[in-house]
């Protein structure tokens, strides 16, 4: 193995009961067989986080109890374990990480769509941060197939979102947005605040975001060219007038509210597609089949991320993504109870926690 100065133990957000977690040391993980140790420099909390504390899919994400959640982070590389010599990573590399690679072998991943791998739900599959340790922690092992280098002019704290921003590449290719549509986004979360500035990037037109408060004014500050306020106006009416009175071509569903999907669909022009992206911790959503079939409309589910992690970096890097509203708040590792605390109140779009870099004084080896 090919390390740095790498300390035995470190710091760690660990889930041991659900409802709570608690910062404690434990050891490092050690890379294995093409695989690369990583120092995690800033870590991003989402909603699915917030689920899998509180227990929405307890047996599953995690399997098991003592877990490490933390799934959308950058880092940089501490280790390089066997087998990676010919991976072009070297020490100090920054990096961001997908959280699967899929096996590699089964129908789906051989056709180059791992984010769907067939043998996702069995013994032994990593799903990184839900299935496999996260990166809530001062350090983390991936395979080196999994990681991306980044560009300097993108920060720590930027990369730390070219997770989500992936998934929202991968929304709009699989959309197959054209240049010159008019694109609604439903809930201007991380996901919607990204989502637009993707669309955009691809050539939308016209954006019209639906959602409530002060976020609908940072989807303006974004590019967002109209914001609908579903608390004050019918969000069906608004996006339909928005769009000409015939309705939006692209709609992407980024809100992870199941009651939501009938709205979009009801939003969307005849012959129109509408791209789910948020997960709604295991509840059901009303389809209304009539506009489905009368209508023609394409409803398409979105998963992960496969093959856009470097088109997001790319976007980052020449401005076309922009990122300082969406992590305004920032949080070091011991007060990871606040930056929950923050994203459920919904008082941070995306709370980041930064890691200070060890104390080399205090090294093993």
């Amino acid at each position: 193995m090919t390390a740095g100065s790498v300390p035995a133990e470190m710091d760690a957000a660990v889930l041991r009961d659900f409802g709570r977690l608690t910062v404690e040391r434990v050891p490092v993980p050690q890379p294995g067989h093409g695989e690369v140790l990583c120092r995690v420099l800033a870590c991003g909390i989402c909603g699915t986080d917030l689920k899998i504390v509180a227990g929405d899919y307890r047996g599953t994400w995690p399997p098991a109890l003592p877990f490490i959640i933390g799934h959308e982070w950058s880092g940089e590389v501490a280790a390089l374990g066997p087998g990676t010599e010919r991976s072009g990573l070297a020490l100090g590399d920054r990096v961001v990480a997908e959280n699967h690679t899929g096996c590699g072998m089964c129908p789906m991943c051989r056709s180059g769509r791992y984010n769907l791998c067939e043998r996702v739900r069995e013994p032994g599959f990593k799903l990184y941060g839900h299935t496999a340790p996260g990166a809530l922690a001062q350090y983390a092992v991936r395979p080196a197939v999994a990681l991306h280098k980044v560009p300097p002019q993108v920060s720590d704290v930027a990369a730390a979102l070219v997770n989500q921003g992936a998934l929202t590449v991968h929304a709009a290719r699989r959309a197959r947005l054209e240049a010159g549509s008019c694109v609604a986004v439903f809930g201007p979360g991380l996901l919607g605040l990204l989502m637009l500035q993707v669309a955009r990037a691809a050539g939308a037109t016209r954006v019209i975001t639906v959602g409530r408060g002060k976020r609908l004014v940072t989807a303006r500050e974004l590019g967002s060219t109209e914001v609908v306020d579903y608390s004050t106006a019918d969000p069906v009416a608004a996006v339909r007038a928005a769009a000409g009175g015939r309705g939006a071509d692209y709609v992407f569903d980024c809100s992870g509210n199941p009651a939501v999907l009938a709205q979009a669909m009801r939003a969307a022009r005849r012959g129109g597609t509408i791209a789910v992206l948020g997960l709604a911790g295991g509840r059901s959503a009303e389809l209304p089949a009539d506009p489905l079939v009368l209508d023609e409309l394409t409803v398409l589910g979105v998963r992960s991320s496969p093959s856009a992690y470097p088109a997001m970096i790319s976007l980052l890097a020449a401005g076309a993504v922009a990122t300082g509203p969406l992590t305004a708040q920032q949080y070091a590792l011991p007060d990871v109870a606040a930056a929950f605390a923050a994203l459920a109140g919904r008082e941070a779009i995306r709370p980041i926690i930064t890691m200070t870099r060890p104390d080399t004084a205090s090294l093993a080896g």
